[in-house]
């Protein structure tokens, strides 16, 4: 009998896991190093964020999340209330056999994320994807990622018919690859 205990405990051990843990940000539109302390502040104030760290040279922001919910829209959305751009975001995350491809939707941190462009594989460890939708990329570099899927969703932002494993099409889904 505590062979069998043994043998489902360690089965139930092996869930697919993802958190993230960090971000860098490149915003757009700064001038000045003004510019840059505005955007600072901004993502300071964010509950969510434990540190930011600064390339002035680079227009770049490092941030480290306290445990819980990441919400990329926020962290934008406080960028532009500052008056700047997001030009690029990439969450940084420790992934436990989390299985991705082509059109994979996966919780991450309380988000779902729709993964295109990605060959089927399970991520272990410590993992960058990228953000590809509207507001995360300049129109240019996102344009590349459009052929790559058909799903609805990929222009909206949110859960539609085209994403069958969930059933909420008023829930916003982040559109990321690796």
């Amino acid at each position: 009998m505590k062979k069998y205990i043994l043998i489902i405990l360690l089965f139930a051990g092996v869930s697919a896991t993802a958190q993230i843990k960090s971000a860098t940000l490149v915003a757009s539109g700064l001038t000045c190093s003004m510019c840059s302390k505005a955007i600072y502040k901004a993502l300071e104030a964010l509950p969510m964020i434990q540190t930011v760290a600064v390339d002035i040279e680079k227009s770049s922001y490092t941030m480290t999340f306290k445990d819980g919910v990441v919400s990329p829209d926020e962290i934008r959305n406080a960028v532009e209330k500052a008056g700047f751009f997001v030009a690029s975001l990439q969450l940084q995350g420790t992934f436990n056999g989390s299985k991705v491809g082509k059109d994979t939707h996966i919780d991450i941190s309380g988000s779902t994320y729709h993964f295109v462009a990605v060959a089927d594989q399970t991520l272990n460890g410590e993992k960058t994807i990228t953000l590809i939708d509207k507001n995360y990329l300049p129109q240019k570099a996102r344009k590349k990622y459009s052929h790559k899927t058909s799903m609805k969703c990929f222009e909206t932002g949110y859960m539609a018919s085209c994403c069958p494993s969930f059933s909420n099409t008023a829930k916003r889904i982040y559109h990321v690859t690796l």
